[in-house]
């Protein structure tokens, strides 16, 4: 190869052009030479806890949830948050919810509650932390833990838990609650306790 120039500067600058392109490629190949071994192997399990990381934070912001249960009460379910759960992509733990369920003669039942885990395979519901039930006029109830059927349409309380009625202050080993077509049925078993108080509620 041949070049003709009209001074030494010139020149000189040309063979660097030609030059420098030629030794940054001897380096990068020198670097890939010498570059240690990478075992993909040993970088899995950061990969998968990373991915585990990303579908815990996943989340939805207020979802609303309705159905109809096979007595024909309507339900309607809200939450401040709901996200996946790792183990079971059917269960959605829910945050700060609540729950109306509403027979076809307009009769209602509100639930509140902090938390809860709901799963789209059975049909079910469980919460907990600070439950609060209001049914008919004058009756409501407090326990830590209340599983729901929403199938069925049906509230089951399993455990401690504080009732009020017309009549006073009610507790038992167990509470179910269905709203019917005619009105709501309330059942209690197991050591039903009844602390009469007709004017405990005004």
């Amino acid at each position: 190869m041949h070049f003709s120039f009209d001074d030494g500067y010139s020149a000189l600058v040309a063979w660097l052009k030609t030059l420098l392109p030629i030794a940054a490629l001897g380096l990068l190949s020198t670097i890939f030479l010498f570059s240690g071994k990478v075992d993909v192997t040993q970088s899995l399990p950061y990969a998968e806890h990373n991915v585990a990381e990303i579908i815990r934070e996943q989340r939805i912001t207020q979802p609303y949830f309705t159905g109809i249960a096979s007595n024909g009460t309507e339900i309607a379910l809200s939450a401040a948050y709901a996200s996946p759960q790792f183990e079971n992509a059917d269960i959605l733990e829910i945050t700060d919810l609540f729950v109306v369920l509403r027979s076809t003669n307009n009769r209602s039942v509100q639930v509140t509650a902090g938390r809860g885990a709901l799963d789209s395979a059975t049909q079910t519901a469980q919460i907990s932390k600070n439950v609060h039930i209001a049914a008919l006029p004058e009756f409501w109830v407090t326990t830590e833990a209340l599983d729901m059927n929403l199938k069925q349409g049906v509230a089951s309380a399993i455990g401690g838990f504080q009732g009020v009625t017309a009549l006073g202050e009610i507790t038992a080993g167990e509470m179910h609650l269905q709203l019917t077509a005619d009105d709501q049925q309330i059942v209690f078993i197991n050591d039903v306790r009844l602390v009469y108080s007709p004017k405990l509620i005004d």
